[in-house]
């Protein structure tokens, strides 16, 4: 499955990269969960792969001091900004793809965007909580339109 979808494009993110076995790269993005996880029996950051040539970046978001987690429904949720980051970093493709979508957050960030979205999920729960999330996403409207419109000069006379 990660020669597909390795295959498929040129910007890659993959959470959980380093359980892959994924070509080397300098690129990638760490979450740092922030202090609500310090002490616990959780990771206090994930890290992300990339196939980008770029500096590591870092996003930090206490998932529980910003209610991220409150009506949690997938064991490795990720938060909405979390997710616009991420494609953000890609350049914001045209098109997103999520070969682990669980829930929909990739998919609910693409929508808030206005990018295109491919997801991928073997099971039927999540598949049908993440067309949920996805569905109402799209029904919202943003409050800046993703595409401006174009500027024309007009002739006085």
């Amino acid at each position: 499955m990660i020669a597909s979808v390795l295959a498929a494009s040129d910007k890659h993110v993959i959470w959980g990269g380093n359980y892959f076995g994924l070509p080397p790269s300098r690129g990638f993005l760490v979450w740092d969960k922030g202090a609500g996880f310090r002490g616990r029996d959780f990771a206090e950051c994930e890290v992300a792969w990339c196939s980008m040539d770029m500096n590591a970046r870092v996003f930090a978001r206490d998932p529980l001091a910003c209610g991220d987690y409150r009506g949690k429904q997938h064991p490795t949720q990720k938060p909405v900004p979390l997710m616009v980051w991420c494609i953000e970093q890609a350049g914001r493709p045209a098109v997103t793809l999520d070969p682990f979508m669980g829930s929909g957050t990739t998919g609910v960030a693409a929508a808030g965007m206005g990018v295109s979205f491919i997801g991928i999920e073997r099971e039927r729960r999540f598949f049908d909580i993440a067309c949920r999330r996805i569905e109402e996403a799209q029904r919202q409207r943003p409050l800046i339109p993703h595409e401006l419109p174009t500027q024309e000069q007009q002739s006085l006379v």
